[in-house]
């Protein structure tokens, strides 16, 4: 995972806020917080009402012992600190905007900030929007990715749960340019990372069901019903072109890691059924 000056920018703008709200509102409200835990519900600062719960729990003295948890309290050298901070926790790496040599359409980005600020409150929040979403896919296209023929579609996306704003760029130029989002949810790779079994996993799994050649008495070493199954769908499907069968699922795997309403199992096999009925009127 990477970060560029444009989101770094928005982290350094949003501790110095919460720097700011903290000191000149929850400061000298500290007891009342403290004291009625149904009132943190209503602190929308997160990091503010991750601050009380820890006070609560005698885990830190004060706000200030809370930041140092992530950067110097008086904010200083923020963005240096941030750079580090996100490197050694999380393993995101910061690229400078000219280290990603983007070249992105100056007259499309004016178009879509356009377009996005209707929907956001702030215009740098809408340019900032506009300028990444037509930097990752940039980026797409200048590492060829559409050329790339595996099952798991595009590498690079932008790990974000919003919504809004590929509307907006559909609106903005129509679903032809940008058929697929550049949006990769959180709680795809969450998933993805849970259920993701090991190598070591993996390797055991495979030397207990294929102690021999691989296939060979496969119905020996399987349980009847789930044969019958795998002879089912091979029969199903092995007279359908695997090019088709590839690029299925390689649509398949970017909607899954981009719209929240393809993530359940009725909707994936919803869309495999209609995908494979085309296959068969072919």
């Amino acid at each position: 995972m990477f970060i560029n000056e444009t989101l770094l920018d928005e982290l350094v703008s949003h501790f110095k806020m919460i720097r700011s709200k903290y000191d000149n509102f929850f400061a000298t409200l500290e007891e009342f917080y403290l004291n009625d835990e149904d009132e943190l519900l209503f602190i929308d600062e997160i990091l503010i009402r991750a601050y009380f719960y820890s006070k609560k729990k005698g885990q830190v003295k004060n706000f200030d012992k809370f930041l140092e948890n992530f950067i110097d309290p008086r904010l200083r050298n923020i963005k240096d600190e941030l750079i580090t901070y996100l490197q050694e926790i999380f393993g995101i790496t910061y690229i400078s905007n000219e280290a990603w040599d983007i070249k992105i359409n100056l007259d499309d980005k004016a178009k879509l900030s356009e377009t996005l600020s209707r929907k956001k409150s702030e215009n740098v929040k809408a340019e900032n929007d506009a300028e990444m979403m037509l930097a990752i896919y940039y980026l797409r296209k200048k590492n060829n990715e559409s050329a790339k023929s595996g099952i798991f579609g595009y590498n690079t996306w932008w790990l974000s749960k919003d919504t809004v704003t590929y509307r907006a760029l559909i609106k903005c130029f129509g679903g032809e340019q940008y058929p697929v989002s550049c949006y990769i949810r959180p709680d795809f790779i969450y998933n993805y990372i849970a259920l993701k079994p090991s190598t070591e996993e993996v390797n055991k799994a495979y030397n207990e069901m294929f102690p021999t050649m691989l296939g060979v008495n496969l119905s020996y070493h399987m349980p009847a019903d789930v044969a019958r199954i795998v002879q089912e769908k091979i029969k199903e499907f092995h007279d359908k072109p695997p090019v088709r069968v590839k690029q299925i699922l390689r649509v398949l795997s970017d909607q899954l890691k981009s719209d929240p309403k393809m993530r359940t199992k009725h909707k994936v096999e919803l869309y495999l059924d209609k995908e494979l009925k085309k296959l068969q009127t072919y």
